[in-house]
């Protein structure tokens, strides 16, 4: 259970250092938003931002929020780029950007799904009828004369 948990932190702290880093373009000496932290919390749960009083809407894993973020990279960072000065405050850029990942949340995880069954079919199947019997090598051509030996 403990390594469950330990295994779920490093997704989040991953997650967080990457939107930091790839997405805000922020450098270490500055402070990971928590209005960010609530947003990606509420992705989690299929909602706006984190909160415990509803009930989740959806239960994605970070990993899936990630790799959502990943591909989406190109297209959320040219827009930041584009419209730097029509975004107001750092607000309006993290609200930007969460309406960019969540249209695109449900076919990563479609995908990342399809490839966890293709896995899983691979594993199953089995291979034992299968055999690996290699065709022994004949050498066809006779020795070199001393002749050809000297040539090369």
């Amino acid at each position: 259970m403990r390594n469950i948990k330990k295994k779920d932190n490093e997704q989040w702290i991953e997650l967080c250092e990457y939107v930091k880093k790839e997405i805000l373009e922020y450098d270490d000496n500055m402070k990971f938003p928590q209005y960010l932290a609530l947003k990606l919390q509420g992705i989690k749960r299929g909602e706006h931002i984190a909160n415990n009083n509803h009930e989740a809407k959806a239960n994605y894993d970070d990993y899936t929020i990630l790799c959502t973020f990943k591909l989406c990279k190109r297209k959320i960072v040219t827009y930041l780029h584009e419209n730097e000065k029509k975004i107001k405050d750092e607000k309006h850029k993290i609200n930007l950007i969460i309406k960019m990942i969540e249209p695109e949340i449900n076919d990563v995880y479609l995908r990342l799904q399809n490839v966890k069954k293709t896995e899983e079919r691979v594993e199953s199947k089995d291979f034992n009828n299968q055999s690996n019997e290699n065709a022994g090598y004949v050498k066809k051509t006779k020795e070199t004369s001393d002749r050809m030996k000297k040539l090369f």
